[in-house]
């Protein structure tokens, strides 16, 4: 099946896309082959949408900084391996699809009802979220720095953290087609949770290193 966030599927079901996401979206797809459909979808959004106020758009934005800084992440990771291309090309995909998850935060952020339905409001006075960005300063600061082994080991802590628990919760009270659409495209797909590990074991392998 053929992935509905390319811009091949975009051009065989035009009138699902422009009913859902609107013509000038589709447009977008049409003229820039290097765009992904969410990345349209933000853009235009940011444009002409108006933002959830207080604390419940407040939430998706802090959302989106973390994913964001987890992708700049995994992009000093890939400079750092750019002498491994097998290493390279596996956090330039990261980078990119944590970015796609940014970008899903802030399309949240334009498009989620706001209270009561939002049961879930993560703000920075939380202990958990502060200790999470300081965490990621402090990986982000040592990135280019980090040797193979410890590059992979963090990548996994990312990805198994509360970090990922904050964006499914988020994503989850998102009732808007736009956003329904992304998040039963992310459900069709295997979890960062359960693929990055066994990605990581494929890569290990190829490069016949040890480990799990």
């Amino acid at each position: 099946m053929a992935d509905p966030a390319t811009r091949d599927y975009c051009l065989r079901h035009p009138r699902q896309i422009i009913r859902i996401f609107g013509l000038g979206v589709y447009l977008r797809m049409m003229l820039d082959s290097r765009k992904s459909l969410l990345e349209a979808v933000s853009e235009a959004q940011a444009r002409h949408g108006i933002a959830l106020p207080g604390q419940p758009g407040n939430a998706y934005r802090i959302a989106s900084v973390i994913e964001f800084r987890v992708a700049r992440i995994y992009g000093l990771l890939a400079q750092r391996f750019t002498a491994t291309p097998a290493l390279h090309e596996f956090y330039r995909e990261l980078q990119a699809e944590e970015e796609e998850h940014g970008r899903l935060m802030l399309l949240c952020m334009y498009t989620a009802t706001n209270a009561p339905l939002l049961g879930y409001i993560p703000t920075l006075r939380d202990h958990d979220i502060r200790q999470t960005l300081r965490e990621l300063r402090s990986i982000q600061a040592k990135a280019p720095q980090l040797t193979l082994d410890e590059a992979l080991a963090v990548t996994e802590e990312l990805e198994m953290s509360e970090i990922n628990t904050i964006f499914e919760k988020l994503l989850a009270q998102t009732q808007h087609p736009a956003t329904y659409f992304f998040r039963e495209l992310m459900g069709s797909a295997e979890g960062h949770a359960e693929s990055v590990p066994r990605r990581i074991r494929e890569l290990r392998a190829s490069l016949g290193l040890a480990g799990n």
